[in-house]
């Protein structure tokens, strides 16, 4: 099935999904490139907080994919909001992100997702192992930018999407099991679980449905 990136080579785009689904689940290695997922969740948050008046104080991005956003918010609602934001946001970004390789802004692309982490970096992320991960990503990308090989560009920017795409399916699913097995430490539907009294599961289940559309309607857009 020919798709709309790599037309005279079809093959590729499976094989990187493939990568995308293998590659996390390495030993010791693998974790890094979870990252960028785990970013843009956090951004998710933040950028929540910052919108109904509330402040950010840290970012963590951990060598386990982990991440956390220490907030302070003003309001039960706005709490809601903080709590529900990171799971939409990171799926969102990727459904931006293959908007903009089909408009051909590979470069444009590259630069916003590494102008978003320096602003992270800058603003909020403070533990060694997110500071380390922001700067080795802006290297990366800054050599790429630098010798300007179209083919190579191509290639990082839909990398990273593919990794958004499929960390963001991968951690849905982590998070309904959570939900099921320990509803009392499955992450930001525990948060919404105490604060709203409906259960973690049923949360889990709204974020791998609005995921689910989000990939269903990527798919459509690539194919």
């Amino acid at each position: 099935m020919t798709n709309t990136l790599f037309p005279e080579h079809p093959w590729m785009l499976p094989l990187m999904v493939a990568i995308g689904f293998v590659l996390p689940r390495i030993p010791l290695v693998g974790k890094f490139f979870n990252v960028i997922n785990t970013a843009l969740h956090e951004f998710g948050h933040a950028l929540v907080a910052l919108l109904f008046d509330g402040q950010v104080k840290k970012i963590d991005l951990n060598h386990d994919a982990s991440g956390t956003t220490t907030t302070s918010m003003k309001g039960k609602f706005p709490s809601f909001l903080c709590a529900l934001a990171g799971y939409p946001c990171a799926i969102s970004v990727a459904w931006l992100s293959v908007y903009l390789l089909q408009q051909g802004a590979v470069q444009g692309l590259i630069i916003a997702l590494s102008a978003l982490f320096f602003l992270m970096l800058v603003l909020w992320i403070r533990n060694v192992y997110g500071v380390l991960w922001v700067l080795l990503f802006l290297t990366v990308n800054g050599v790429l930018l630098y010798h300007g090989n179209p083919q190579y560009l191509l290639y990082a920017a839909v990398f990273y999407v593919v990794m958004m795409v499929t960390e963001s399916v991968y951690s849905v699913l982590v998070l309904f099991y959570l939900s099921i097995r320990t509803p009392q430490s499955a992450g930001d539907a525990t948060n919404l679980a105490k604060l709203t009294h409906v259960p973690a599961f049923v949360w889990s289940l709204l974020f791998m449905a609005y995921v689910a559309f989000v990939v269903y309607k990527i798919y459509f857009m690539m194919f």
